[in-house]
């Protein structure tokens, strides 16, 4: 069996300098590429005040389900909103439809937009019958147990162009009409802190035989991989900082995610 060499110090370096974006910040259209912030004019369409009439915002929020554009409330919750009062009158607008259809949406606008995770929280709880915290991680759970409730038509377009504004080499992997695995839904995938290959995998780690591997203790956790009479172990201390590998094991190529 061949031991990969001690080559983990260089993975470390990228790997952290990779981790700057591991929290995230309330998305700007000026950072972004693919922007989808609406007009001014799009968002007095939608914003209900204090200062205007009752029958005013009680028209605003009765509109049905089926004439709500999701992507452009969305968009305006991430990137157009001026004001807690507009803020408020979209997610009123929101609740009042009861369209479930707006809850995996919500879910990620509650991320990247923390100042209104008390509102988002509550508009989400509204629309699901639920008495959940406004924590991120907690509804992304629950959304995973529950993928009975669809998305709105274009979700995944939306989702795309969202993950674009931190790196547009998101769109390789996310787009509309993605095929994901039996079982998944594009719903789950989740940015997971750090730009496209901002860690990079371990490509072709040099092989040595284990008497030189020094560098193991004894019990110490291996990959292990046997394929054609070629056999190796890849350290899962070297995984940690590399998630996965691509190697030529036997003739053949494997890739491993940890």
């Amino acid at each position: 069996m061949k031991v990969m060499r001690k080559v983990w110090l260089a993975g470390l370096v990228l790997w952290l300098a990779g981790c700057g974006l591991s929290t995230p910040e309330p998305l700007n259209p000026s950072q972004g590429v693919v922007s989808t912030a609406t007009s001014a004019s799009d968002q007095e369409k939608v914003a209900v005040t204090k200062s205007e009439t009752e029958p005013a915002a009680t028209e605003q929020v009765s509109t049905t389900a089926a004439s709500l554009d999701h992507a452009k409330l969305l968009d305006q919750l991430l990137f157009s909103i001026s004001s807690q009062a507009e803020s408020q009158a979209i997610l009123t607008q929101i609740a009042a439809s009861g369209d479930t259809g707006f809850v995996a949406g919500l879910i990620e606008t509650i991320r990247f937009q923390p100042g209104l995770s008390q509102e988002i929280g509550a508009t989400l709880n509204t629309l699901t019958g639920q008495d959940l915290p406004p924590d991120w991680f907690g509804w992304v759970e629950w959304a995973g147990q529950h993928p009975e409730i669809e998305s709105f038509d274009g979700f995944v377009g939306w989702k795309a162009n969202l993950l674009a504004q931190i790196d547009p080499e998101f769109q390789r992997f996310i787009y509309e009409g993605v095929k994901v695995a039996p079982g998944s839904q594009v719903e789950e995938i989740e940015w997971g802190g750090v730009v496209v290959d901002g860690i990079p995998a371990l490509d072709n780690p040099q092989m040595i035989d284990p008497d030189e591997a020094d560098y193991l203790v004894p019990h110490e956790r291996v990959f292990g991989v046997s394929l054609n009479g070629d056999s190796r172990a890849y350290p899962a201390r070297f995984l940690d900082w590399h998630e996965m590998f691509n190697d030529i094991v036997g003739g053949e190529p494997v890739s491993l995610a940890y």
